[in-house]
């Protein structure tokens, strides 16, 4: 009469008569998925069946908390999303302007240096007198006279938190130009290659921290960094402006 193995991984009937040492090859333990560690154990067939595992009755609600606390517990980690970020509210463009910080470059005070004394060689030639002829421009510090106010290239670009305007004006004075703003207003004053004046006066999309915002001067670019107020992307650089007028009705009728 043959009898069924109950060794781990054989399952193979077997006759008890003829049953030796090396009838048998299974796994006395565990599965093991290693290739270094894999291997099977040669022995007698066992006919004996192990026991069946036994699920507890439950019949009270005490018992059933004992096993609700042999469950293993985790950790809940709850994710809170951020709170939203109050928006500023915009304040009034009659704030009192504030003049910027300039910052001027080496390579703008060396373009300076040599433009002036290009200039002082030529005066030296020019003969002396009292006499200013039509269309020459005022040398003196601060004249505003003579001076031409023409167009200058310039654009903008953003990051999160600041806003930059970038005039291409070559060889800046930075003793005569000077750049004021208020939280939603800048007005720019550049005054360049001598005789030239750029004006710009921009109504900002959003705010800015005017305490942290400042203006660069190279020998060929002015640039205006401006600290947001609060880290939002602007629509635009400036403010477009809303009909708020009403439309005249007509009185004809």
């Amino acid at each position: 009469m043959s009898l069924l193995c109950y060794n781990r991984g054989c399952g193979q009937r077997f006759d008890p008569e003829s049953n030796t040492e090396d009838s048998c090859t299974y796994h006395p333990g565990v599965p093991v998925f290693h290739d270094a560690l894999k291997g099977c154990t040669k022995g007698l067939h066992n006919s004996e069946k192990p026991p069946e595992p036994v699920k507890p009755e439950v019949k009270t609600t005490s018992e059933r908390k004992e096993l609700s606390e042999l469950k293993p517990r985790f950790q809940e980690h709850i994710i809170q999303a951020p709170k939203p970020l109050e928006t500023i509210k915009r304040p009034s463009p009659d704030e009192p302007m504030t003049n910027l910080q300039l910052k001027v470059s080496a390579s703008l005070k060396q373009a300076l240096d040599k433009l002036k004394l290009s200039s002082e060689n030529e005066g030296k030639k020019e003969e002396d007198t009292d006499e200013i002829k039509i269309g020459t421009a005022c040398k003196n510090a601060g004249c505003s006279k003579g001076k031409k106010v023409v167009p200058c290239r310039h654009d903008w670009h953003q990051t999160g938190g600041e806003v930059t305007i970038s005039v291409y004006a070559k060889n800046s004075v930075p003793d005569l130009s000077y750049v004021e703003a208020n939280s939603t207003m800048v007005n720019l004053h550049i005054v360049f290659e001598g005789e030239k004046e750029f004006h710009r006066s921009v109504k900002l999309w959003g705010v800015i921290d005017v305490k942290r915002s400042y203006v660069n001067m190279t020998a060929t670019k002015i640039e205006l960094t401006m600290r947001k107020a609060e880290p939002l992307l602007w629509a635009s650089l400036e403010l477009p402006v809303s009909n708020t007028q009403p439309k005249q009705e007509s009185s004809d009728q």
